[in-house]
């Protein structure tokens, strides 16, 4: 089995790689890099395996290849570019907040720890994740607001049927 290389862009890990294909990502000598052999993330100078990276010009483009990663391939069957990922969905937080505020405390609450789920999987590239937790946050902020407006709605059938009450006992 080949040994897998995971590096560090950013705060983004990237991989598994094979030492081939690390050869054509931005990795620097001190790019923090992982592999199942070593304990803990080394600067990448450190690795023996790794030093023809830094001591030869820039290699060509690597060919073209036919498989295609799993996450690539969820967005290229949904938005047709692999190279592409789709945009971040809405998160409707607004929603979320407004429904908490102003009607349904308790379903306003997932609404909004849902929405704000949305922009940590998008950025971990779990892009269906992200759609789902999108979509689940809308769900839970109208559920709110229609239960909101239901109570309302009996609330005021409440008030005029005491008014009438109070007014025929009157009489």
């Amino acid at each position: 089995m080949e040994k897998e290389y995971f590096y560090l862009n950013g705060e983004t890990k990237v991989g598994p790689l094979s030492l081939e294909a690390l050869k054509y990502a931005p990795v620097t000598p001190t790019t923090l890099v992982w592999t199942n052999t070593i304990p803990d993330w080394v600067e990448a100078r450190t690795l023996p395996e790794l030093e023809s990276l830094f001591n030869s010009a820039v290699p060509p483009p690597p060919p073209a290849s036919s498989t295609v990663p799993p996450q690539a391939s969820y967005y290229a069957e949904k938005f047709g570019n692999p190279g592409t990922p789709p945009p971040m969905p809405e998160n409707y937080l607004v929603w979320a907040i407004l429904t908490t505020v102003l009607c349904c405390l308790p379903l306003g609450i997932v609404s909004i720890i849902n929405a704000t789920k949305v922009s940590t999987l998008y950025a971990q590239g779990d892009y269906a994740g992200a759609q789902k937790a999108a979509d689940d946050a809308k769900k839970w902020a109208m559920w709110g607001a229609i239960v909101g407006g239901i109570v309302v709605i009996l609330y005021i059938i409440f008030i005029v049927v005491i008014g009438v009450a109070g007014g025929l006992a009157n009489m």
